[in-house]
C-alpha cells in the first residue's frame, strides 16, 4: 500500500480518496432501488406505485430549479478557492441565500402547477408531501464538500439518509393505502442529510446575511448550466410525466419500474465525473484533453459491460424482482432501455465532466436544449398513439441524440484550441 502511495501526487490521492468514498455511495444506489422499488410495487400495487412515481418525477424539476446550476458551477469556485486557499464564505452564502429564495418561488409554482390540473390536484397530498425532498437537496450543501473534497463526510451523511428512509418503508408501507408515506419518509430521510450536512459546513465558513454585489458573472454562468440542467431533465423526468397524461398511473408504473433500474446503472458513471471534476477545473487546458483521452475507452468499456449484463440477465432480473405481470410481459423493452448505459456514460463525459471545467456552459445549454426539444416533440406525437413502447424509444434515441451532439461540440471544441 505503501509503494502505491508514493505513485500519486497529493492531488491524485484526494480523487482516489474521494472516488473511493463516491463508489460506496453509489454502491448503495444501485442496492436500494433493487430493494425499495420491486417493495413498493408489491406494496402498493401498479397503479399506486405509478401516481408515488409521477410526483417524484415531477421533483426533478423542483429540484434542479432550486439547484440552479450551482452543483457545477459553485463546485468550481470552491475548488478554485481552496487551491488559493481563500475564504469559501462569501460564495458559500451567495449560494446558501439564493437556493432559499428558489425554495419559496418554486414551491409557489408547483402549488400553482398541481391546482390548476385536476390530473394533479386530484392526488395534491403526495406532490406537496413529496417537496420535502426539495427542501432537503436545497439545504444539503453537496457542492460545497465536492469543492473542498471531502466527499466521505458525505457519503457518510448520504447512508444515513437512505437507511431511514428505507428503514421507515419496510416497517410502515403494507398496502395500497400507505401510499402517502412514500413521500412522508423520503422527505424525512432527505432532510435529515440536509440539516446534518449544513451544521457540518457551517464549521468552515463564517456566517453572512444575504448579499449579492458583484455576482453577476458567477449567476450569469450558474443560468446558463440551469437552463442545460432543466433542459436535461426534459429528457427523464418529462417521459414519466407525458405517459401519465396519456397512459395512466399503471404504465407509468411499468415505466418506473425499468426506468429506474437503468438510472441506477446510469448513475455508476456519477462517481468518477463527481470526483475528478474539481481536479480537472484547476488544470490546463491540454491536461484536460490528456485526462478526455484516457477515460474515453475506460467509459466505453462500462457502458458495454453494463449492458451485456442487462441484456443477457434482464429477464432474470426483472421476473425476480417483480411480480405484476404487465411489467414481466415487457422486458423487451427493459433491454431495449439498458442501451442508456452505454450512450450516457460518454454523452456525460463532456457534458458534465469536460464543459463544466472548460466553462463550456453555453455549448452545454445548446446540447441540452436540441436534446430536450428533440424528446418533446417525438413524445408528444408519439407517446399518445403507442404509449409505453414509444416512451422507452425516445429516451433511449434521446441519450443517442445527445451522445452525437457530446461527440460534435467536443471535436469543436477541439478544433477550436488546437
Amino acid at each position: 500500500m505503501s509503494k502505491l502511495s508514493k505513485k500519486f501526487s497529493g492531488e491524485e490521492k484526494t480523487v482516489a480518496k474521494n472516488y473511493g468514498a463516491l463508489v460506496i455511495l453509489q454502491g448503495l444506489n444501485y442496492l436500494l432501488p433493487l430493494l425499495i422499488i420491486p417493495f413498493l410495487e408489491r406494496q402498493l400495487g401498479l397503479e399506486k406505485f405509478g401516481l408515488v412515481m409521477l410526483a417524484q418525477y415531477l421533483m426533478v424539476f423542483c429540484v434542479v430549479s432550486t439547484d440552479f446550476g450551482f452543483n457545477l458551477t459553485a463546485t468550481r469556485e470552491i475548488a478554485l478557492i481552496k487551491e488559493q486557499k481563500g475564504d469559501y464564505s462569501i460564495i458559500y452564502f451567495k449560494v446558501f441565500w439564493a437556493r432559499m429564495i428558489l425554495l419559496v418561488l418554486v414551491f409557489l409554482i408547483l402549488m400553482a402547477v398541481v391546482f390548476s390540473f385536476e390530473r394533479f390536484s386530484q392526488n395534491w397530498a403526495v406532490y406537496l408531501l413529496s417537496y420535502g425532498v426539495v427542501i432537503g437537496q436545497a439545504i444539503f450543501p453537496v457542492w460545497f464538500f465536492q469543492g473542498i473534497e471531502k466527499m466521505r463526510l458525505i457519503t457518510i451523511i448520504n447512508v444515513i439518509a437512505k437507511v431511514i428512509f428505507t428503514v421507515l418503508l419496510f416497517l410502515f408501507i403494507t398496502k395500497p393505502g400507505d401510499f402517502l408515506n412514500v413521500p412522508i419518509f423520503n422527505s424525512i430521510g432527505f432532510i435529515t442529510a440536509g440539516v446534518i450536512s449544513f451544521i457540518m459546513s457551517l464549521k468552515h465558513v463564517s456566517w453572512r446575511w444575504p448579499d449579492f454585489d458583484g455576482t453577476k458573472n458567477f449567476y450569469k454562468e450558474s443560468f446558463l448550466v440551469f437552463s442545460s440542467n432543466i433542459a436535461s431533465q426534459v429528457s427523464v423526468a418529462a417521459n414519466g410525466l407525458i405517459l401519465g397524461f396519456f397512459a395512466g398511473d399503471a404504465v407509468v408504473g411499468v415505466y418506473s419500474a425499468f426506468e429506474k433500474l437503468i438510472l441506477a446503472a446510469k448513475n455508476m458513471y456519477v462517481p468518477i465525473y463527481q470526483a475528478i471534476y474539481p481536479y480537472m477545473s484547476r488544470k490546463e487546458l491540454k491536461e484536460k484533453r490528456t485526462m478526455m483521452s484516457k477515460l474515453i475507452p475506460i467509459i466505453a468499456g462500462i457502458g458495454i459491460l453494463g449492458y451485456a449484463i442487462i441484456y443477457f440477465l434482464g429477464d432474470w432480473v426483472i421476473e425476480l424482482l417483480y411480480k405484476d405481470q404487465r411489467i414481466i410481459d415487457n422486458i423487451s423493452l427493459f433491454k431495449v432501455l439498458g442501451l442508456i448505459a452505454v450512450f450516457s456514460g460518454l454523452s456525460m463525459l463532456f457534458n458534465v465532466l469536460y464543459a463544466p471545467a472548460r466553462k463550456l456552459f453555453k455549448y452545454r445549454m445548446q446540447i441540452m436544449i436540441m436534446a430536450a426539444i428533440f424528446n418533446l416533440v417525438f413524445s408528444f406525437i408519439f407517446v399518445p398513439i403507442y404509449g409505453l413502447k414509444a416512451t422507452v424509444l425516445v429516451a433511449t434515441i434521446t441519450e443517442l441524440f445527445l451522445l452525437f451532439l457530446a461527440v460534435l461540440y467536443y471535436k469543436k471544441d477541439l478544433k477550436t484550441y488546437a
